[in-house]
């Protein structure tokens, strides 16, 4: 059993029950809910239409799966599916084929002694989790967009498919930079992308194919592809869009700008 921390209060309760049920329990604190979840979809059929009331996939769908496999009901063991009868109901092939699947991405989640045979419910709640070589991030602020664009080109640097220069950034062969243009470390130049002459570049991404006039300055900003900014703009913590056009001497501060048709 896997609480995340930021999902519970200082002070957690187990019930004996679940601790029997399981058999064994592991609680940790340093987890993150990514927010990404598979399900049967005949089994989130099922549970909609029993609960109407439902809106919520995980403060509501997903705790009610994870305590429905702990109540007490008839198991057949690993792999197998127990109808509320007691006998064993041989799933279709393509169910096994999904299972197999699972079973190769999260072993863990299999086997024998998280479920016993002697007891848990119809449902098999399982949780992958990313081993510390792996990257995850929950992509729901912009904040975190910015952050996993920093470390795309930081930390996470093997992601991007490109090798840091001698200066500890990337900046493609394609790219064309201006007299006395300087791009600083952990930064990331895309393809076909053009800086005119006196730009800083400090803790930023530049999408594919953008124009950047003269005496531009960005700092900790993430621009995406086919933007247009034009002489002595000043841009800081903030993400342009694709296609945005900015005019000369504009300053952006903690901003994000989008281009709609």
């Amino acid at each position: 059993m896997l609480l995340v921390g930021t999902d519970v209060e200082k002070d957690v309760r187990v019930y004996k029950r679940k601790i029997r049920a399981v058999g064994q329990m592991e609680i940790r604190s340093d987890l993150m809910d990514a927010h990404l979840y598979a399900f049967n979809r005949t089994t989130l059929q099922d549970v909609l239409e029993q609960k109407e009331t439902y809106r919520s996939i995980r403060l509501e769908v997903l705790p009610y799966l994870v305590k429905s496999q702990l109540r007490s009901a008839p198991s057949g063991g690993e792999g197998t599916i127990v109808d509320e009868t007691g006998n064993i109901v041989v799933p279709p092939s393509s169910n096994l084929q999904c299972l197999s699947q699972h079973r190769a991405i999260a072993p863990s989640a299999f086997k024998q002694d998280l479920l016993p045979s002697s007891g848990g419910g119809t449902h098999r709640c399982c949780v992958y989790i990313a081993s510390k070589n792996k990257y995850c991030h929950r992509l729901n602020s912009i904040q975190a967009y910015c952050d996993i664009n920093r470390d795309v080109i930081g930390e996470a640097s093997h992601l991007s498919g490109y090798s840091f220069s001698s200066h500890n950034n990337i900046i493609h062969p394609s790219c064309v930079l201006g007299s006395k243009t300087t791009v600083g470390p952990q930064c990331m130049l895309a393809e076909g992308s053009q800086l005119g002459d006196k730009c800083g570049v400090k803790r930023s991404v530049i999408g594919r194919h953008c124009r950047i006039g003269s005496n531009v300055k960005i700092v900790n900003s993430v621009v995406m592809n086919h933007v247009v900014i034009e002489d002595g703009c000043h841009i800081q913590g903030s993400v342009i869009c694709n296609n945005v056009q900015l005019q000369e001497r504009a300053v952006l501060k903690d901003c994000q700008v989008f281009f709609f048709l």
